[in-house]
């Protein structure tokens, strides 16, 4: 709901900025708004905070081109009441500073080059003003001045970048994305793809607009090259751009080109585009994805919610070692009883914990490595993510017998040390972990997943995942035929190193 109500939010702000430019939602407006939506999908699809910082920089786009349009510069001091909730929610307020600032600047030249379309000094005043009571208001937080000198501290830090561009895939560069092919691929490359084509499309109405009066719109020249090229620079930034171009596409077409005729003709070619929306989103979906979720239906699917009951259930006193990625999840809903290892704000752990975590977590582990980041970081229980499966297993098969596999479910494993068991209630040893508890599941990739412990444990539950697979996943499954065969592979493995061993033992 609180995803739904974000997007519903973005809707309105174009549909109000449509609106204000006499023009229609129809399949013109609806193909770029299909296009912002495709292209923000693989930085705006997970729930988390930062979808908040999707809807206030819309509204902070929305808030300029409204004054810009009607000249109504009091609207502007709108701007510090929507930073007093952003710097509290997300601390991407800062590129909403920056926005204000280059689009401050932007005016300011426009201004002196070409008088005749620009902010008066006094609405630039106003602006000025405004810009200056949002940095009054981001201090507005718990924190104060710090949160804003730690965030300082955090994007401008040297190893904070080194260890995002290295490890995070949100923090990679969209420009290689523009050449790789690949299914795995697919949703990254088309958002490489139309954002590149949103910015040559808006450079083009740029050069046409000085070509035909000699002016240039600096502010909206300024915040379209800056934010394009972060976005490709930084895959997590890509939706500052793409929600600007639409603001952008639509006034340059209506208030500098005069082209609103030009929007009316172009219904034929919108038509195809979407389309061609319509036909990728449900490639992939029936063909590409894991599940056939749409619109963030089924979010409980990628969180590790029964894992977490049944460790808030059967209370051990130890310390928890997690992963990157369900840290979050994990911080929430198992403090205070748990403290996690690390969470995905990344900064707080940066200088030393950061580059420690990923170097163990990024290479096959022997049973002395675990030994020595044990030594360094104490720990009793482990909670892994499936993404971290390989380290699961080099936990599985240290040395002496150290870790047990206590409890997996849809999304995560939970590992004890041997020095817990004795304090174990014998409940949580007793807990069902055979096979059928997943018989109703129809998402491939938990199944794929739980069946590596199956095999591992017993061929036979192994082959009944195989069944469940073959019966709940779809025949449109792109790689159904693939898995399945990989699967009776590992499968008849596994039991011909069982009937080995029985003939090892036998004498």
């Amino acid at each position: 709901l609180l995803q739904s109500s974000i997007f519903i939010g973005v809707f309105i702000a174009f549909l109000l900025f449509l609106h204000r430019a006499c023009l229609r939602l129809d399949i013109n407006s609806v193909v770029i708004i299909a296009a912002v939506a495709v292209a923000c999908s693989p930085a705006c699809r997970y729930y988390k905070p930062e979808l908040f910082s999707v809807l206030l920089f819309c509204w902070t786009a929305f808030i300029f081109f409204y004054v810009k349009t009607t000249r109504r510069k009091h609207f502007f001091y709108l701007y510090p009441l929507l930073f007093v909730f952003w710097v509290n929610l997300h601390g991407a307020f800062v590129v909403g500073l920056i926005f204000l600032a280059m689009v401050f600047i932007g005016e300011l030249m426009n201004r002196i080059f070409f008088p005749r379309e620009s902010f008066t000094y006094k609405e630039l005043g106003h602006l000025g003003v405004a810009i200056i009571l949002c940095l009054v208001a981001t201090l507005l937080n718990p924190y104060g001045v710090n949160y804003l000198l730690s965030t300082y501290e955090g994007i401008t830090s040297d190893i904070y970048a080194e260890v995002n561009k290295k490890y995070i895939l949100a923090y990679a560069s969209l420009w290689p994305y523009l050449k790789i092919r690949g299914f795995e691929y697919f949703s990254i490359s088309l958002t490489a793809l139309i954002t590149t084509l949103m910015f040559l499309s808006l450079l083009i109405l740029f050069i046409y607009d000085f070509t035909r009066k000699r002016t240039v719109d600096f502010a909206l020249l300024i915040t379209s090259t800056a934010l394009f090229w972060k976005g490709m620079e930084t895959a997590r930034a890509t939706y500052f751009f793409i929600i600007l171009f639409f603001f952008i596409f639509f006034y340059l077409l209506v208030y500098r080109l005069k082209w609103s005729h030009f929007i009316n003709k172009a219904t034929f070619f919108s038509l195809l585009i979407f389309v061609f929306f319509m036909a990728s989103v449900s490639y992939l979906n029936f063909r590409l994805t894991t599940d056939n979720k749409w619109f963030g239906q089924g979010i409980d699917n990628f969180a590790p919610v029964k894992e977490v009951e049944f460790l808030n259930k059967y209370k051990m006193n130890g310390r928890v070692f997690n992963d990157y990625v369900i840290g979050g999840y994990l911080m929430w809903n198992l403090y205070p009883e748990y403290k996690v290892f690390i969470d995905p704000r990344c900064s707080p752990y940066v200088r030393k914990v950061m580059p420690d975590y990923m170097e163990f977590t990024t290479k096959a582990v022997s049973s002395e490595d675990i030994r020595r980041f044990r030594e360094k970081y104490p720990f009793d229980i482990v909670m892994l993510h499936y993404r971290q499966m390989a380290l699961i297993f080099d936990f599985l098969k240290a040395e002496g017998d150290e870790w047990r596999l206590l409890y997996f479910e849809k999304n995560a494993a939970i590992l004890i040390h041997k020095s817990l068991l004795p304090i174990i209630q014998t409940e949580a040893g007793n807990v069902n972990l055979g096979p059928l508890r997943f018989k109703n599941v129809k998402n491939p990739e938990i199944l794929m997943n739980v069946f590596n412990f199956y095999v591992y444990l017993d061929p036979r539950a192994g082959r009944y995942i195989y069944d469940i697979f073959e019966k709940n996943i779809s025949d449109s499954y792109k790689f159904k035929p693939q898995i399945l065969a990989a699967m009776d592979i590992e499968i008849k493995n596994k039991e011909k190193a069982l009937e080995n061993k029985k003939m090892w033992i036998a004498p």
